[in-house]
């Protein structure tokens, strides 16, 4: 269970996961997640010359902070700019894109999601 306590993260301490896509990179600094939060999730994400398709099992925001990130669902694109917010509901199927570096605030809800994911794997499994 995740302690209810206040987090403050430095710029320059954020640390970021990296995920290898293809040719490009994403990059998730998870300043709120499991560890400190029952509820929501959130951070920064970086997108460098990226096209990804992915299906968002939860509820998302993204704010625009440099660059573009597009992200299109079905034939819409919506390219978010510094100052754009998005929102999408869970289970919307999508491709994220950037061009060149794109960087963004997201939150998302639950922030549990991949263990509500495994669980739902394994009883499909049984």
């Amino acid at each position: 269970m995740a302690k209810s306590q206040i987090k403050f993260v430095k710029r320059a301490k954020r640390k970021f996961s990296k995920m290898e896509v293809g040719k490009g990179t994403a990059r998730l600094g998870r300043d709120v997640d499991v560890d400190i939060s029952t509820t929501m999730g959130g951070g920064v994400c970086e997108f460098t010359n990226i096209k990804m398709p992915w299906t968002v099992k939860y509820d998302e925001y993204f704010y625009g902070l440099t660059g573009t990130l597009t992200i299109r669902v079905g034939r819409k694109a919506y390219h978010i700019k510094p100052g754009d917010g998005l929102w999408l509901p869970a289970n919307t199927k999508l491709i994220y894109e950037a061009k060149r570096k794109a960087t963004a605030v997201y939150m998302v809800y639950p922030v549990n999601w991949r263990q509500i994911e495994e669980k739902k794997a394994k009883k499909k499994k049984t």
